[in-house]
């Protein structure tokens, strides 16, 4: 090749790699401005961002209260211990049940709502091309779909006729009403108190959400129908209370409710806190909640507890001192392990405290290695294995609670000798725990139970010591139910006609098949 012509081609290859280099460059630039335009957009939307969750942040701080009892609540009543089951009646002669199947979709489990009140449709297809005549039937696929249909309201009216024969007047029957001269039937009285007394709703907020389902009823109207129909269920309240004391095992506490008082005290206040005690028999189960003018005195205490004979599970607060001695003699106090090991938790920063929470942490441990029922575990064998554990852990604590209280130069409002002291003065009564199968550690069953009331405080004031009095009713007999697994709707609607057909002066005795640990349902 040539001179002239290698330089040509050099020449021609040099353009078109500048060509190439201009084009990239360009692309370059390209880029870098969408690249910038990009950034900016990010940007912009990190500041929205940033914005929203300001914005939420708010709103959370303004319905936490609110969210929070709400959910509080719902746990509470979907615990194990809590949890409603559903009761299941069987004789003889009923064909056994098929359990529930499980429906499976990719391997996701799906309930199948055995429950629900069912109704089957048949689907033909609906296409213009289809023609059930030259169609060859192949088979039948089920799809369900939930639907859910708000409460009903019904107003019956029933065409009385009347004849008169020899002079005598015959009338059809109608339906009795608890209450004298009133059209409500005792299904409004018990959807008022299990909105009201069993999930925490406020008796107006009940009166709303009934007028939001088609039905204006009168808060005072409301009112009425609760108060008066506790007069027909005093009877059956009285037999609880009786029942209670025949347990041979409680466990009891106190909590409070606000109170509002027809006449200002000294101070000026109109409200007050009122306490409402608790008995909760841990054999048959029964919840009984008493009141008297919102005293916490021991004196109302020992009224109700007088006669029972049997072990009661308690914290040490002063009202519960007499227990063992006088005429509280014939029972046997339990203590709360909780209250005593929470005394330490609350001591953070000490190493001994912490250490001294975690030995009554290990005698929890323990307890729950076993459970009575399962893998063939008697009480026998429960009793053998707590008296075996527990005697080797409360020598370690009580060693370390007495080189607790022997430190020297201790002053004498230090809360780690404070604690150990609060745990020494019930050290005698601790090992009485342990000498049954079925004691409790702790009072927490009790403590869950009270939630009930505490979680309606921040939004309810109870309008007087009488409300009060109502509401204990209530509440004794709902939470019972609760946590016998009967359906709290459709025990009051029974009992409430039953308390209102029988005379005043009915022995209280009839009245216990009433309470929920015996009730059978009325066949109509």
């Amino acid at each position: 090749m040539k001179k002239d012509e290698l330089i040509e081609l050099l020449q021609r290859q040099n353009d078109f790699l500048q060509g190439k280099l201009e084009e990239a460059l360009t692309s370059v630039r390209s880029l870098t401005s969408a690249n910038e335009k990009l950034t900016a957009t990010v940007e912009e939307l990190r500041r929205q961002i940033a914005s929203l969750e300001e914005t939420l942040k708010g709103k959370n701080i303004e319905l936490s209260k609110e969210k929070t009892a709400r959910q509080a609540m719902r746990r509470l009543q979907e615990s194990p211990s809590e949890r409603q089951t559903k009761q299941v009646i069987s004789s003889p002669d009923a064909p056994e049940q098929k359990k529930e199947k499980k429906c499976t979709n990719n391997g996701a489990r799906k309930k199948t709502h055995p429950e629900c009140e069912i109704e089957t449709v048949e689907v033909e297809p609906d296409s213009p091309e289809f023609n059930p005549e030259i169609a060859r039937y192949m088979c039948t696929c089920d799809v369900v779909r939930y639907s859910m249909i708000p409460m009903r309201f019904i107003k019956t009216i029933y065409k009385v006729k009347k004849y008169i024969q020899d002079g005598i007047i015959f009338k059809g029957p109608v339906p009795a009403t608890p209450l004298l001269n009133s059209q409500y039937t005792s299904s409004f009285i018990a959807g008022l108190a299990e909105l009201r007394y069993l999930h925490g709703m406020p008796l107006e907020n009940a009166v709303e959400y009934f007028r939001s389902h088609g039905f204006d009823l009168d808060k005072g109207t409301a009112q009425k129908l609760v108060s008066k129909t506790k007069v027909q269920l005093e009877n059956l309240y009285k037999a609880l209370a009786k029942a209670i004391l025949e347990d041979n095992y409680i466990c009891g506490d106190e909590t409070y409710q606000k109170v509002r008082l027809q006449v200002a005290t000294e101070s000026g206040k109109k409200i007050k806190k009122g306490y409402i005690w608790v008995f909760v028999g841990m054999t048959t189960g029964l919840v009984y909640f008493f009141y008297d003018d919102g005293s916490r005195s021991a004196e109302v205490f020992e009224n109700e507890i007088k006669g029972f004979n049997g072990a009661f599970q308690c914290d040490y607060y002063s009202g519960y001192r007499h227990i063992g001695i006088g005429n509280l003699k014939g029972i046997k106090r339990l203590p709360c392990l909780q209250h005593i090991k929470r005394k330490f938790l609350d001591i953070k920063d000490n190493t001994i405290a912490q250490q001294t929470a975690k030995r009554f942490g290990l005698l929890y441990h323990f307890e729950h290695k076993h459970k009575i029922g399962k893998y063939g575990w008697t009480d026998e064998d429960h009793l053998q294995w707590r008296q075996r554990y527990s005697k080797v852990m409360l020598e370690k604590i009580h060693r370390g609670l007495i080189e607790i209280k022997d430190r020297p130069g201790i002053p004498p409002d230090d809360p780690l000798n404070a604690a150990a002291e609060h745990a020494l003065k019930q050290w005698n009564e601790i090992p009485a725990i342990f000498s049954s199968p079925t004691y409790r550690l702790d009072n927490n069953e009790v403590e869950r139970i009270n939630r009930y009331i505490s979680l309606t405080r921040r939004r309810l004031t109870v309008g007087s010591h009488t409300g009060s009095e109502v509401a204990v009713l209530y509440h004794s007999l709902a939470i019972t139910c609760h946590r016998c697994g009967i359906n709290v709707f459709e025990y009051l609607c029974d009992i409430i006609d039953r308390c209102a057909a029988w005379p005043p002066n009915t022995p209280i005795d009839k009245y216990r098949d009433l309470l929920p640990d015996r009730w059978k349902k009325t066949q109509r």
